[in-house]
C-alpha cells in the first residue's frame, strides 16, 4: 500500500513502551519515528488502564508510573473516530478485539501505517498492508 501522508496510527503498546522506558522503547521509538501520531480515542483509556495495571503489579513503582502517564498526555496526538460498522467487522474478520480494530480501521481509512507491539494486531495489520516497520 501507498501511504498517504506522514502520519501513523501509534496503538498504546508502542506509546506506553515509549511512556515507561519498557524493553521494547527502542524498537517503538524505530517505529513512529518523527511522523504526525493518529489514534482512535480510547487510546487514553489504554494508556490509563495500563496505568492501573503497572500500579496494581508494582504497588512501590506508583509515583514513576504516574509521573510517566502524566508526561504521555502531553504526547502530540490526533485522536480520530473510527467507522463503528467497520471496526466491527474488522474485528470480526481477523479475530481482534474491538479496542484492537479501531486501531487498524483508523490506519486503513487514513492510509497510513500502524504501529504496534501487540503480536496478533501486528499480524493483521501485514496481512492488509499497514503494518509500520
Amino acid at each position: 500500500m501507498t501511504f498517504a501522508s506522514d502520519g501513523v496510527v501509534c496503538d498504546a503498546s508502542v506509546a506506553a513502551a515509549i511512556a515507561y522506558g519498557e524493553p521494547l522503547s527502542d524498537r517503538a521509538q524505530t517505529l513512529v519515528g518523527v511522523k504526525r501520531l493518529l489514534a482512535p480515542a480510547l487510546f487514553r483509556y489504554e494508556m490509563a488502564n495500563i496505568l492501573v495495571r503497572k500500579c496494581r503489579f508494582a504497588p512501590d513503582d506508583a509515583s514513576r508510573f504516574e509521573k510517566a502517564f502524566l508526561d504521555s498526555l502531553r504526547i502530540p496526538i490526533r485522536l480520530v473516530d473510527p467507522s463503528w460498522p467497520a471496526v466491527v467487522e474488522i474485528a470480526r474478520e481477523n479475530g481482534l478485539s474491538a479496542y484492537d480494530a479501531a486501531y487498524l480501521q483508523l490506519a486503513l481509512e487514513l492510509r497510513v501505517p500502524l504501529a504496534t507491539l501487540d503480536e496478533r494486531l501486528g499480524q493483521a495489520a501485514a496481512k492488509l498492508g499497514v503494518r509500520a516497520g
